[in-house]
């Protein structure tokens, strides 16, 4: 599947986990990963599989290697990017899953996993960022570039 431009592929489901958590794993290219911060109720825990990840919170910078995570607190602004020259690949875990599993499920489009990623459709993205709310998200700016240089 595509999820605004980048790979996913989900691992274990709400149904699976009786309503636990989502696990999902992201391939993002250079350059990737969603531009504006958002928050959600549920708690996200990213960990960076391959390349190197970003994540960007409100209250901080977490630059990731291979093997590294970070968890995210219900209700705290982030976003992650792919600041690098290379494709990375993370593990993306949600719990409570359900909303945000909803809203991923509906904004995914088919996409044969291992085929070339596509350009970003900004349509698609527009339509993701229309929806956010109805599935308990709160879309906020796009993050301060100038927040890197200090974290």
């Amino acid at each position: 599947m595509l999820f605004m431009g980048e790979g996913f592929r989900v691992h274990a489901t709400s149904r699976e986990t009786a309503g636990g958590f989502l696990i999902a794993e992201i391939t993002s290219r250079p350059g990737g990963g969603p531009r504006q911060m958002h928050s959600h109720e549920a708690a996200e825990q990213y960990m960076c599989l391959a390349g190197g990840i970003t994540v960007i919170t409100s209250d901080g910078v977490h630059r990731l290697s291979p093997g590294e995570s970070v968890t995210i607190t219900p209700h705290l602004a982030h976003t992650y990017r792919n600041l690098t020259d290379s494709p990375a690949r993370l593990l993306c875990t949600l719990s409570p899953p359900q909303d945000m599993e909803a809203f991923l499920l509906e904004v995914c489009d088919p996409h044969t996993e291992g085929a070339p990623l596509p350009a970003v459709d900004p349509a698609v993205v527009d339509h993701a960022m229309h929806i956010a709310g109805q599935h308990g998200m709160r879309i906020l700016d796009e993050y301060d570039p100038a927040v890197l240089a200090n974290g």
